[in-house]
């Protein structure tokens, strides 16, 4: 079973208490952590809560192999040339290990801090399309202008551009039609955490992954894209059935995600209050006993 394992570090602490779950997670052995990218998040809006790009320059400075990335940027109130660059600055800081994640962005406190106004769904698709067709221009190109319907960009210099060519890796969150075309031009890997719920957090089974699999691969189709050079990567965030419920529950979602299609897993890292609640002895066991069996899993 080829699957990658992740984690997602909430950057809710102190970085004095934050490092040291960075550096356990890089040796863990786990492939990859993410931490979430807003001004402020529903669950905890009134605790501490800090930025994601300073979070993960510092996190680079503590760990040596662990990719790190973003779940996930958005229009809501990033700008393309001003995060492309950040982006570049957090692939050199970490010697090649970032990983940029961008979505399309909800409604909500990041929507409604910049004052612009409700975003209706068509018009915020086509504008996180131009947001991530800039942003790989940027990171591909040294010199770029751009005059869009949503972005304008005169003679941006990106200088000494990215360490990996020919750019850094993009992770696309996508779970509609045009989301999923636009990760399969765009993207090195796909991601999903499954189906929105009106007035809730989103989540996710094998079954929706497995569907949206399907749309993926038609969409590769489409582009004429080989589906091989696209990673599929699945949050499992759900608050009801966690796979760190025990080290036997991860396997079988382990199991069941990879039966799906998916070739990378990510979970939260638990918590010692909500959201995401758990026990880092499930976690630990999951490191001990089911990663080394991973080919890839440390890669």
């Amino acid at each position: 079973m080829a699957m990658r394992v992740g984690v997602i570090i909430l950057p809710a602490q102190r970085w004095e208490e934050s490092a040291a779950t960075w550096r356990l997670v890089d040796e863990m052995g786990f492939a990859h952590a993410w931490t979430y990218d807003h001004v402020t998040w529903r669950d905890l809006r009134d605790k501490p809560w800090f930025a994601a790009v300073p979070t993960l320059a510092a996190a680079a400075a503590v760990t040596s192999r662990l990719r790190l990335g973003t779940l996930v940027c958005t229009p809501n109130f990033r700008h393309p040339v001003v995060l492309a660059k950040e982006a570049m600055t957090l692939d050199d800081i970490s010697g090649g290990r970032f990983v940029l994640g961008l979505g399309a962005g909800v409604a909500g406190a990041d929507a409604e801090v910049l004052q612009r106004g409700a975003c209706p769904p068509a018009e915020r698709a086509a504008r996180f399309a131009e947001f991530a067709e800039l942003v790989d221009r940027l990171l591909r190109g040294r010199t770029t202008d751009h005059q869009g319907r949503h972005y304008h960009a005169s003679g941006i210099v990106m200088e000494p551009g990215c360490r990996r060519a020919p750019r850094l890796p993009l992770a696309i969150a996508a779970t509609g039609p045009r989301g999923i075309r636009l990760a399969a031009r765009l993207a090195d890997v796909w991601v999903t955490n499954g189906r929105a719920r009106p007035g809730q957090p989103p989540a996710v089974t094998p079954g929706d992954a497995e569907r949206q699999v399907a749309q993926l691969l038609a969409a590769c189709a489409d582009v004429g894209r080989d589906p091989g050079t696209l990673a599929r990567m699945v949050v499992v965030a759900n608050r009801d059935s966690s796979p760190l419920a025990s080290a036997g529950a991860f396997a079988e979602a382990l199991h069941r995600y990879a039966e799906a299609g998916m070739t990378d897993l990510v979970v939260p890292f638990p918590r010692p209050e909500p959201p995401f609640a758990g026990s880092l002895a499930v976690l630990e066991r999951v490191a001990e006993d089911i990663l080394p069996r991973l080919p890839g899993a440390a890669t």
